[in-house]
């Protein structure tokens, strides 16, 4: 009997995802509507429990997973808007927020923070530019 549900095995056995949609799979999104912060380098939204398992999936090398303290001082809670971006390589706003090259997921537009020196140093020796902005700066400027 069609119970509308999907046996496992079969989903094993069937044709293997296409590349977009697995890719889609990766996604991420945070798991609660509150409490969300936005890493100050790349923007990517999620809540400090799943920047504390995971990381931030688009900067590793900030090594937040698992560290409380670095999670504190690469991600805030201050930032405007939102937007969910599905395929960050066809995306105009993506490419307007900078991010086309990064993870599907939900970004901030505008982030407000200041990494601290070690950080900054750390980043700029490595060619990263990062988004956050410190508080006092132009807020029409582009993120």
């Amino acid at each position: 009997m069609d119970d509308g549900r999907y046996d496992d095995e079969e989903e094993e056995e069937g044709e293997p995802l296409p590349p977009k949609v697995e890719e889609l799979a990766q996604a991420s999104v945070p798991t609660a509507l509150k409490g969300v912060r936005a890493c100050m380098r790349c923007g990517i939204v999620k809540t400090l429990d799943q920047f504390l398992e995971y990381g931030c999936e688009n900067c590793p090398y900030l090594d937040m997973a698992g560290n409380h303290e670095r999670c504190n001082l690469c991600t805030t809670a201050f930032f405007e808007g939102q937007v969910a971006v599905m395929d960050p390589g066809e995306s105009w706003t993506a490419k307007w927020l900078r991010v086309d090259a990064y993870m599907p997921g939900v970004y901030a537009i505008s982030i407000t923070g200041q990494f601290d020196k070690e950080i900054e140093e750390e980043l700029e020796s490595r060619g990263c530019r990062w988004r956050c902005r410190p508080v006092g700066s132009d807020p029409n400027a582009m993120p």
